[in-house]
Parts: C-alpha cells; sequence; structure tokens
C-alpha cells in the first residue's frame, strides 16, 4: 500500500522564472539556476521554466537543447515588449495600458532598476492561469513585481531568489540614491511568501527585516570525482566573468599582485574576463570558454580570488574547494561562505601579502595539504548537493514520498 501511496501522490508543479540561458553556462547565476532545476528533477517536480530573450540568447535550437536535458516540461521565452507590427495596434493595445501598468508600479526615482513590464506581465499571468502551480519561484528582485497584486496564484507558495542585494550592484549607476534604493528593494521581497539568500550575509540582513521567511539557500553542487596523479600544469588558476566587479578585481591583480610573483609561477585565466586582460606572456595562458572546468581544477594547484567589491557568494570559490583547491583571496572573496577561518581560503589585505600567500602554499607542502583538506570539509558541509537538498526540501515542504 505504501507503494502506490508514493507513486499515486500528484506531482508537484513548479513556474520558475530565471533571465538567462541555462544553456550559456557562463555565469556563477546560471550554475545556480542549473542546480536548482536538478533539484526539481530529483524530486519529481513538473517545472515551466520562463525567461526573457535579450537578457538569455536564445534560438530554437537553443531551446530544443534545454527542453532535451528533462529539466523542464515547458519553457517560455518572452520578450520585454510585443513585436511593433503595427504602430496604431502597438500604441493602443499595449504602450497606454504599459504607461498606466509603470505608474501603478511607481518605482521611485534613484532605486534599483525595476525590469517588470505589462507584457512580461501579462505572458507571466497567462501561465498562472493555466495552470495550477504549487511553487512560483522568482530570480533576482528586478522581477519581483510579477508577484505584486496578482490574483492568479492561487495557493503557491511565492519565493524570491535573490541571488545578490542588488542595491549593491548598483551604487555607481547615475542618480543612484542607496536609501531610496534599499527601501524599494525590501518592498519588493515583502511580496514573497519565502526570501531565499545564496550568501549567509545577505541572510543575516533580509532576517532583519523578514525574520524566518528568509531561508539560507547556498549553491549545491555534486562533488567531484577527481583523477588521482594528474600533472600539475598551473600553479594558479582564475575564473570569472567580465562583470564590473570582476574588471576592477583583475586589473588589480595584474597591476599589483602579478609582478611580484616569481617568474616560473604559471597562471590559467578562464571566462569572458580574458579580454579585458592586457598583459600577455610565456606564463600566463588565456582559455575564453571550458566545456568543463573540472579538467583545469585537477591541473591546477591554487584558486585565486581578488574580489575587491561585490556581494553574494562567489561560486567559483565554492568549485574550487570542491576541487581540493587552496583559495588565496580577499576579504570579499569569502563572502557568503558560513566559516570564514579554518575553510581553505587564505585571505590577504594587499597586494604584497596577497603575493605572499600564493608563494608561501606552493613552497610549503604540509600548509597546503591542510588547506586543501579543509576546503573539502567545508564544501561538504556547506554546499554538496545531498546537504543542499535537504535545506531546500525543507523550505519547500517536500515530505518524504515525494523525494525519488
Amino acid at each position: 500500500m505504501a507503494h502506490l501511496a508514493i507513486h499515486s501522490h500528484a506531482l508537484k508543479k513548479v513556474l520558475y522564472f530565471f533571465p538567462l540561458n541555462p544553456a550559456d553556462r557562463n555565469s556563477g547565476s546560471i550554475s545556480r539556476a542549473l542546480s536548482l532545476l536538478r533539484y526539481f528533477k530529483a524530486r519529481n517536480m513538473q517545472v515551466d521554466f520562463m525567461s526573457k530573450q535579450h537578457w538569455g540568447q536564445y534560438t530554437e535550437q537553443s531551446k530544443a537543447a534545454f527542453l532535451n536535458t528533462g529539466l523542464a516540461e515547458n519553457i517560455h521565452v518572452v520578450r520585454r515588449k510585443p513585436i511593433k507590427k503595427n504602430p496604431i495596434t502597438y500604441f493602443f493595445g499595449y504602450k497606454i495600458g504599459h504607461l498606466i501598468f509603470e505608474r501603478k508600479l511607481a518605482t521611485p526615482a534613484g532605486s534599483i532598476p525595476n525590469h517588470t513590464t505589462l507584457h512580461l506581465r501579462r505572458q507571466f499571468d497567462k501561465l498562472l492561469k493555466a495552470k495550477k502551480y504549487d511553487y512560483v519561484i522568482i530570480s533576482y528582485a528586478y522581477w519581483a513585481d510579477l508577484v505584486r497584486d496578482n490574483p492568479n496564484l492561487g495557493e503557491a507558495l511565492t519565493v524570491m531568489d535573490t541571488h545578490d542585494l542588488l542595491s549593491t550592484q548598483h551604487e555607481q549607476d547615475p542618480g543612484f540614491n542607496r536609501e531610496v534604493a534599499l527601501t524599494d528593494e525590501l518592498r519588493r521581497l515583502d511580496l514573497f511568501q519565502q526570501i531565499w539568500a545564496i550568501s549567509v550575509e545577505e541572510q543575516r540582513f533580509f532576517q532583519h527585516y523578514f525574520g524566518a521567511r528568509v531561508k539560507w539557500i547556498p549553491m549545491m553542487m555534486d562533488k567531484p570525482v577527481l583523477r588521482q596523479g594528474v600533472q600539475k600544469k598551473y600553479d594558479l588558476i582564475y575564473v570569472a566573468t567580465d562583470n564590473p566587479h570582476n574588471l576592477a578585481a583583475s586589473e588589480w591583480f595584474f597591476r599589483e599582485v602579478y609582478p611580484l610573483l616569481d617568474a616560473p609561477i604559471r597562471l590559467c585565466v578562464i571566462g569572458t574576463i580574458i579580454p579585458h586582460i592586457s598583459v600577455s606572456d610565456d606564463r600566463l595562458e588565456k582559455i575564453a570558454f571550458a566545456e568543463s572546468l573540472t579538467p583545469l581544477y585537477e591541473e591546477s594547484r591554487i584558486a585565486i580570488c581578488p574580489m575587491l567589491s561585490g556581494t553574494g557568494l562567489k561560486i567559483k570559490v565554492v568549485e574550487a574547494l570542491a576541487h581540493g583547491l587552496p583559495v588565496v583571496c580577499t576579504e570579499k572573496g569569502m563572502d557568503g561562505l558560513p566559516e570564514k577561518t579554518n575553510n581553505g581560503c587564505t585571505v590577504a589585505i594587499d597586494a604584497r601579502s596577497f603575493a605572499a600567500a600564493i608563494q608561501r602554499l606552493l613552497s610549503d607542502e604540509v600548509e597546503y595539504r591542510s588547506q586543501s583538506q579543509l576546503g573539502i570539509v567545508c564544501f561538504e558541509k556547506n554546499f554538496e548537493k545531498g546537504a543542499v537538498y535537504k535545506m531546500v526540501d525543507e523550505a519547500l515542504n517536500v515530505t518524504p514520498d515525494e523525494k525519488n
């Protein structure tokens, strides 16, 4: 009877909005989305995936490839506004209504951007009307107003997966007002029954306002299966995209730290940061894209994370720890890690201490092995898939008979 009960249990339905194309696999936020999609699949949930053209570039081939992964039952890629086929129809059918919608949203001057448009809201509501969802999960507070005063949500549990405290990402925007932005961002988060934070710092900040509604749901990933005896081709590995925080970090590292490193040290850089790195010499290898980072981590001894700004968990730090690589980083590189000591990271406060930490790990095998093991333990305790799945199960109230 118990066996029959398990299989007769109604499958939970998820509407998951994420603005980027998961097939791109070129950022930590995409790694986050893929990890959640794999969780939904592992829990046998039916997923309707909603995304946005232009943020995530989609073709018919890429949409078909995504569906073939089995991570979602349907994919809905929408545009910010309808295609303007007829100016009169566009004006009366959309433009006037959108202006009224924007006025209702009343996004204050100086706040973070609000990317919710009337067209997006209409597409979102169309999905809600067609199916009853158990969970509605939105990524980034830019689109929080998709659920605002929405009568179509039914009994769905609404979740905001924050990714970042967005107000800190826009401090250099013209006209930005920190107090206005924070107030408006918190107003958007308050629309949701649960608020997921990827870093412990943001969890604590949000809990000050929303209490138990805030859940720490860190990055989750499989523990990598590592080959033994792989020859170390690189002393250092640096993985980064070309967002503004990484651009500043890269510029600082290559200007201040790189000249202090011993000549024999070899560095491998991977990612879209590469076109912005002017340094070019025999000890630096640049790889624009890697299908898998695991072989490169296996061929490297130390990972670096020279972040000077930004918030949220640094996914590449977690990946490095998972592969047994000690990490040399600035204090910002440890954002999101629940343990601030004995975690596999060596924190440097300036360029000279950063270079010295690298030299020490390369020359002291005992220290190297100790930091490597501490990093593995930190990963397994906090970020390994099985550990985080339990956190998500608790947040979504997934019962034992709903697990595969």
